[in-house]
């Protein structure tokens, strides 16, 4: 009977214990954001032909493009990169009070252009497009996987630093001693893509008279946080 009842106070001080030190805890999230300026922009590049047949809307399609392609080739700007992607042929139907009437053909693409430079092969470029075709495309600022790399760390090594200041500042405001690190929770940056900050639509014919633009990006935001949990004695 001693020994059951032994056993029985011993467990409970070990189930105190356990409950006496998680509650000893402050949890708070550590944050971090730096500013970055762009040093990419993807172009999208958006074709459309109409033809009565297939193989005529397929192939105006096709000229297009290699309008576009002759157009970049004549910049003289090597450092970009072109896919081509979301190719259609649907049928042409057209609307009229209340009934269809389908007329030949739409052929579609999207060229998308990744520049790697944000000023003068970018200027260069988008004033080939201009001159080449009566054409659309939307023009975004990004920031390429090795930016992004090199700020990791820095981010991770701003967020923990946050989360220590904020743990701190809570242990001494309320006169706790021997703050330490209990737990961790990071799970590679929670929201480390920035955000396009700028998207514009652009349509010019290659008659119209063309003045260079003048672009100026805008930085771009890198954020991380991290979870931490620290213990403190009363």
């Amino acid at each position: 009977m001693k020994q059951i009842i032994l056993f029985l106070f011993i467990l409970l001080v070990n189930t105190f214990g356990v409950f006496a030190q998680e509650s000893n805890q402050i949890a708070v999230q550590g944050t971090s954001e730096i500013k970055v300026m762009p040093d990419q922009v993807m172009l999208t590049v958006s074709l459309s032909k109409k033809a009565m047949k297939t193989a005529e809307v397929t192939a105006a399609l096709n000229k297009k493009a290699k309008q576009v392609t002759k157009a970049l080739e004549k910049s003289g700007v090597k450092g970009y990169e072109m896919t081509a992607d979301n190719y259609f042929v649907n049928v042409n139907r057209i609307y009229i009070k209340g009934t269809t009437k389908d007329s030949g053909y739409v052929a579609s693409q999207n060229l998308s252009i990744l520049v790697k430079d944000t000023g003068e092969d970018l200027v260069k470029i988008i004033q080939a497009l201009h001159e080449a075709t009566d054409l659309g495309f939307q023009m975004e600022y990004r920031l390429s996987d090795e930016v992004k790399k090199t700020y990791r760390e820095k981010l991770l090594q701003l967020a923990i630093a946050d989360a220590k200041r904020k743990a701190d500042i809570i242990a001494a405001s309320l006169n706790l001693s021997r703050v330490s690190v209990h737990k961790i929770n990071y799970q590679s940056g929670s929201s480390i893509e920035p955000v396009v900050y700028r998207a514009e639509s652009m349509r010019m014919k290659a008659s119209d008279q063309y003045t260079p633009p003048t672009l100026s990006p805008d930085e771009q935001t890198l954020t991380d946080q991290i979870n931490m949990v620290f213990t403190f004695e009363m």
